[in-house]
């Protein structure tokens, strides 16, 4: 005899219920929804170290796209039956469509649906408990399913009205039915006939309400009409494993398409249904306690008591998920719904993960990153499913191999880790500082990348290799070229360099090189902390900065002002980059460019402004040559819109050069005299631009000096005071450092 029982997945009640009803009919035969060529997995689900949320991963090994999970949790019905089946050594078989088949069906999706599909508003086919909700007033199914089924004793009479329910609902719309369920079901069937036919007397058939009356009516059948709809389908080989999950992305809202609003709770709920609202409100207590909240037991039982009135006058049998997030922000909260936020992530999504043992086969790929992972110390980071941030020290053995491994996995389109802006460059780049996320769907780009090599390093220098074949932009493969440099990858550099020297060398593009320039800078000077060879890296360096020097003058004469200002940023790169390299006679040669640039007359003001400041900072440019050269610019015979450019780019960083040059501010004092008041107006847009990087201390003494005051002497003098404060504060540390 065939005995189905329709549940709704991942429901706790749905989960007992079924786990009684398969302790009672005691089954000779078990059959699960879910996919019929998953087969020596299976046994694993009594594994000790296996724990729930985990998943049934099942891909194409020749398509990495093709690939879909089946995630189980605690109290998912599918997994307690699996569980009970294998205690009770009841053979046991998951009887849904192969996923060999059902990829081989989706490589020709459009060509194989053969009905209209249905509308989402007006039909319940894709969600028809969401359609029974909104007909009995609930704004989502499982709100519903909760109140109308979960907390219902008699198990016979709830899977006699979701039978009921759904046969209902399949008669309604059985034109509309999808084909990819009709063959699913089909299948199903077809399993249910083996079974009986080897001789299963009561079969246990565990499927979601919806499939319940095509499989209870599975006699009603025939045999050749589902066998035409399975006939002709094409079949593609597929592996499957299990791997980690977690509460988030059992939720509906990370997309999961059978998942459920609040994990945690359910969770909850299956472990101590008796107490759950005591225990809830226990956690709710301790959470907020945590955050230096005030919650104390008898905030929890005054929330207790609450919730159960809500319920009462609700006509509910017990307390739902909305009573007691209601209870709980009136207590605990006093109605502030800022709290509640936290505890519908913790309490009601959950951050759980689940396990997988190390004894379940996987890629050779994947076993070689958790070993890394445990010699780089990152254990409790690794599938731990929410953020932590970890600090590197690069100087600490563990922590190096724990950055060279993250960049290589970074390298690979695994995003483990994110190294945070800046902390590179912190304390002479020995301190890195990462925020770490392992999302679940790592694992399938880790079975993905398998293909390119059985270990990290391996798989990394085959994967960039083959990349570098199609990378055609200098700056790209400069970037590729330090993150392998911070990957440790010393059998790829060769390869790389070499590949920067064939594009740099048909570069003509100078912007292109001055991009690049920058980032082989920073690959030469913080290689060593990483301990690498970047002697080939500085022979590019060296032919890229006599081509940027030589090439600067020309690419900044009559342009537009959009491209100078990209200029004006790369500039400035170059600047502080050729400072870094140290290297004097590309220094003298970037000097040089930069006069040139500064004393052409078809150069952008912009950047003629900008070269003339970094000419002075330099001292290249003594004060006396500097006043002339804005004098000279500021003249009548210049553009007003022309002079607020180069003003803007020389007041580049600083207007204190304005308040210690009392030549140049009379200078411009001068010239702003001296506008027509009929384009004044149209000139003071211009030069709050030119002003607005100011800080507050600088406009307060540009104020001064506007108003034919003297600059406030003992502010102007702040930094020098600082500086000799600052001064003999570090002399004595500084002598012992030196001593030693």
């Amino acid at each position: 005899m065939i005995h189905v029982f329709g549940i709704r997945h991942h429901g706790p009640g749905s989960a007992r219920r079924v786990e009684r009803a398969l302790e009672q009919l005691q089954p000779d035969y078990v059959l699960i929804e879910g996919p019929a060529d998953i087969e020596k997995e299976l046994q694993y689900a009594l594994h000790p170290d296996l724990i729930p949320p985990v998943a049934l991963l099942v891909y194409d090994p020749k398509n990495f796209a093709q690939a879909s999970y089946f995630p189980f949790a605690a109290f998912s019905p599918e997994w307690l039956a699996l569980r009970y089946a294998l205690r009770a050594n009841t053979p046991v078989a998951f009887m849904d469509l192969p996923m060999s088949l059902q990829f081989g069906l989706r490589q020709n999706q459009q060509q194989e649906l053969a009905f209209e599909q249905p509308k989402q508003d007006t039909l319940p086919l894709r969600d028809p408990l969401g359609y029974m909700a909104r007909l009995a007033g609930y704004a989502d199914g499982e709100r519903w399913w909760e109140v109308t089924f979960e907390h219902e004793s008699d198990d016979t009479k709830v899977f006699d009205a979701v039978l009921t329910l759904m046969r209902a609902l399949r008669e309604e719309t059985k034109a509309q039915e999808r084909i990819e369920t009709l063959r699913r079901e089909a299948y199903m069937r077809k399993v249910i006939r083996k079974v009986v036919k080897a001789g299963a007397q009561r079969v246990a058939v565990i499927c979601g309400a919806w499939h319940a009356p095509a499989l209870v009516d599975w006699q009603q059948y025939k045999v050749s009409a589902d066998n035409q709809l399975l006939k002709g389908i094409k079949k593609v080989k597929v592996v499957s494993t299990w791997i980690p999950w977690s509460q988030e992305l059992l939720a509906t809202q990370s997309g999961y398409g059978a998942g459920v609003l609040s994990p945690a709770w359910y969770a909850l709920l299956f472990d101590q249904p008796e107490e759950v609202v005591v225990q809830w409100m226990a956690r709710v207590s301790s959470l907020l306690r945590a955050q230096d909240l005030d919650a104390s037991a008898a905030h929890v039982l005054e929330a207790v008591r609450l919730a159960e009135t809500l319920t009462a006058l609700r006509k509910k049998r017990l307390p739902g998920l909305e009573e007691l997030e209601e209870a709980a922000v009136t207590v605990f909260a006093q109605g502030a719904s800022e709290p509640l936020e936290l505890i519908r992530q913790k309490l009601v999504i959950g951050d759980q993960v689940g396990q997988v043992p190390d004894s379940i086969p996987t890629v050779p790929l994947m076993k070689d990153v958790e070993a890394q992972v445990k010699a780089a110390r990152l254990k409790k980071f690794y599938q731990s499913g929410t953020k932590e941030v970890k600090e590197l020290d690069l100087r600490t053995p563990s922590n190096l191999t724990a950055s060279i491994l993250l960049h290589r996995l970074h390298l690979l389109g695994i995003p483990w880790g994110n190294v945070q802006e800046g902390s590179e460059k912190a304390l002479g780049s020995f301190r890195e500082i990462w925020e770490l996320y392992w999302q679940p769907v790592f694992a399938i780009r880790l079975i993905e990348m398998g293909m390119w090599g059985n270990t990290l390093e391996r798989a990394c220098e085959n994967y960039l290799s083959d990349r570098l074949k199609s990378m055609r932009e200098l700056p790209e493969l400069t970037q590729l070229t330090g993150e392998a440099l911070k990957a440790n990858l010393s059998n790829l550099i060769p390869t790389l360099v070499q590949r920067l020297q064939q594009v740099s060398v048909v570069t003509k593009d100078v912007q292109f090189l001055m991009d690049a320039f920058p980032a082989l800078v920073q690959i030469i000077r913080y290689g060593n902390t990483r301990k690498t060879d970047v002697r080939a890296v500085e022979q590019v360096a060296n032919q890229l900065a006599p081509r940027i020097c030589i090439g600067l003058p020309p690419i900044c004469l009559n342009i537009e002002i959009e491209v100078a200002r990209d200029i004006f940023k790369q500039v400035l790169q170059m600047n502080h980059s050729l400072s870094l390299y140290g290297e004097q006679q590309y220094i003298d040669l970037w000097n040089s460019a930069l006069q040139q640039t500064a004393t052409t007359s078809s150069t952008h003001p912009l950047l003629q402004g900008l070269t003339s400041r970094l000419l002075f900072d330099k001292t290249i440019w003594e004060a006396e040559k500097m006043a002339e050269r804005m004098a000279f610019v500021l003249s009548d015979r210049h553009q007003v819109e022309e002079v607020v450019w180069w003003l803007e780019g020389f007041l580049h960083g600083s207007g204190l050069i304005l308040v210690h040059q009392q030549a140049l501010w009379s200078i411009l004092d001068a010239w702003v005299r001296e506008i027509p008041m009929t384009i004044f107006m149209e000139v003071v847009p211009l030069l709050r631009r030119a002003f607005s990087n100011f800080s507050e201390p600088e406009r307060q003494h540009l104020l001064q000096l506007a108003q034919g005051k003297k600059a406030d002497q003992t502010a102007a003098d702040i930094p020098e005071a600082i500086e000799a404060k600052f001064l003999e504060l570090i002399a004595p540390g500084l002598r012992n450092l030196l001593q030693e």
